[in-house]
């Protein structure tokens, strides 16, 4: 799974954007609640920004499933339960950011539809 999410952020294509761990705040990738809002340059870098962490978080939630995984395969000392959880975890995370990625690549193209 993390080969997917790798190959997406080096293609450039956002996918992120959802990778909060499940069953944190209730935010997803660290974006919502309560904030200031700012504008001109630091908006556009603050959610950059906020967009390039919950990518990361996302890629090490994937990275931990995979590495329990392999430990549970191997018999190491991961259980079942934490393995499945931590599956099920990174697979909700990923399809959550596929759809903020599918979502962002709509706004895109109504834009570049828009004449001027």
């Amino acid at each position: 799974m993390s080969g997917l999410l790798r190959s997406a952020a080096t293609q450039g294509i956002g996918g992120a954007g959802a990778a909060a761990p499940v069953g944190g705040t209730g935010e997803i990738g660290g974006v919502g609640g309560a904030g200031t809002v700012s504008s001109g340059k630091d908006a556009g870098g603050s959610f950059l920004d906020s967009l390039g962490d919950a990518l990361g978080g996302l890629n090490t939630q994937l990275n931990t499933a995979d590495a329990s995984m392999a430990s549970f395969a191997s018999g190491g000392s991961a259980d079942l339960h934490t393995v499945m959880l931590e599956l099920q975890q990174a697979s909700i995370g990923l399809k959550t950011g596929i759809a903020v990625r599918d979502k962002l690549l709509e706004a895109y193209q109504e834009i570049m539809r828009l004449q001027v």
